[in-house]
């Protein structure tokens, strides 16, 4: 099976789909390292300094992954377009995302510089984390508009069936977030650079964040020359286009809004239940956003594959990928679960020394392991309706299950009123999701070719 557009006939061989998932897994492995580094490290000043990252890190993050559709609806577009042939209509389209990432990046740029103390009251966390929290979240404001720009960039390349050169952009922007860390952090006496604590964590991350679009658009045209086309990009601003786009990612967003909810929902009623129970939970949400996007690799290839499959007109062959990435999900799923809980005391301490916070990360940590089965199986159903472009029963489905894990994250904590009933509560929301979300692949009510 080729790789050159409008030449997608056939099942992908397991040659091709471990082609586009191991640079993925790579990738969605080492972006999160930023964050997980970041608690690591702000975990050695402070248990109220990590709570402080935590509230501010799922604000940032609801605001940020809610746009993930600015990712996903980009890739889901491209490959349909790739698989198709049409070079030069992926790239218009993929540059009106990039002006749609510019504007909403804006936005919510000015709002968390003049509003921080205001979108942090929503978490109703701690008085003694308002002050670090609020420091850290506005300096990460100003990496809003590079962060939503990577995410059409990656888009593009994984639609063009390259999974790779978003992989070294994402290694690059670790090694500089690394190295920025720990001088600003913690100081560099002998250069001069004092400690600035949680501010430095932000700065870091933030100037790290400006790398990735600015490489990946930066060799964009020689990608798409090596693929046929002329390689030339036009940034003009086309209304018409802009407006069919949005109707796209309007869907896209609102199923992802309903996922943030229930999710932000957890790190709220974390809040309530004290200092030590969110300090905890940052340090849980960390591993178990990690482990879900080591997951997400096969679900990022079913994006491209399925997209490109369906642009080609191919239906049979999208049908047996899918059953084949399911099953890989399930098995990656459950070999992450064992390993995750044979590292069941070693791994928080990387976070954390405070013994009320690690017995709060330990009462959770079973159910963190155990939900990486059903997440295995559910985050590669929800990547082939996403290539599928089956956008409006993802929208109006994640909004249902969106309420209902709200209610299930709410009922966890006033049922116990503990950090573990909060997590069971996702725990059962995620469950829910994938069995929707399966039923709705074996309809077969997805399946419609052409561009």
């Amino acid at each position: 099976m080729s790789n050159r557009p409008g030449k997608a006939a056939g099942e992908p061989s397991l040659r091709e789909v471990l082609a586009l998932a191991v640079p993925a897994l790579g990738s969605l492995a080492a972006e999160p390292l930023m964050g997980l580094l970041d608690t690591a490290l702000v975990g050695r000043i402070g248990t109220v300094e990590l709570a402080a990252l935590g509230a501010a890190n799922a604000l940032f993050g609801l605001l940020a992954t809610s746009l993930i559709f600015l990712e996903y609806g980009t890739t889901a577009r491209v490959a349909r377009l790739f698989g198709a042939g049409k070079l030069d209509r992926l790239v218009e389209e993929g540059m009106q995302m990039a002006w749609l990432a510019i504007l909403l990046g804006a936005g919510i740029t000015i709002v968390l510089r003049t509003y921080p103390e205001a979108v942090l009251s929503l978490l109703q966390i701690p008085q003694d984390v308002v002050a670090p929290a609020t420091t850290y979240l506005t300096i990460r404001a100003f990496g809003t508009i590079p962060v939503l720009l990577f995410r059409v960039a990656n888009g593009v390349f994984r639609g063009l069936q390259d999974t790779r050169t978003p992989l070294y952009v994402v290694i690059a922007m670790n090694l500089v977030n690394a190295v920025l860390d720990i001088v600003l952090i913690f100081g560099w006496e002998s250069a001069g650079i004092p400690a600035y604590g949680i501010a430095g964590a932000a700065w870091a991350t933030t100037i790290a964040s400006v790398i990735g679009p600015l490489v990946l658009f930066a060799g964009l045209p020689r990608r798409l020359q090596r693929l046929g086309a002329h390689g030339r990009i036009s940034f003009r601003l086309r209304g018409d286009l802009l407006l069919d786009l949005a109707g796209l990612s309007r869907d896209l967003f609102l199923r992802t809004l309903g996922l943030q909810a229930a999710l932000f929902t957890g790190t709220r009623m974390a809040a309530s239940v004290g200092t030590a129970a969110l300090a905890a939970h940052q340090v849980g949400w960390q591993l178990w956003y990690f482990l879900a996007l080591l997951l997400d690799s096969l679900a990022i290839a079913g994006q491209a594959l399925i997209g490109r499959l369906l642009g080609s007109g191919d239906i049979e062959a999208a049908r047996k990928l899918g059953f084949r990435l399911s099953i890989g999900g399930l098995f990656l799923g459950s070999v992450f679960a064992v390993v995750f809980l044979l590292l069941r005391d070693p791994l928080p301490r990387l976070f954390t020394k405070e013994a009320d916070v690690l017995d709060q990360v330990d009462s959770i940590f079973l159910l963190l392991a155990l939900m990486q089965i059903p997440n295995g199986w559910l985050f590669v159903m929800d990547g082939l309706l996403i290539g599928a472009s089956d956008m409006r029963f993802l929208r109006n489905s994640m909004v249902l299950l969106g309420i209902f894990g709200v209610g299930c994250a709410w009922m966890g904590y006033y049922v116990s009123g503990t950090l573990h009933g909060v997590w069971m509560g996702i725990a059962v929301f995620m469950v829910a999701r994938m069995v929707v979300m399966d039923a709705r692949w074996r309809s077969g009510k997805w399946a419609t070719a052409g561009e």
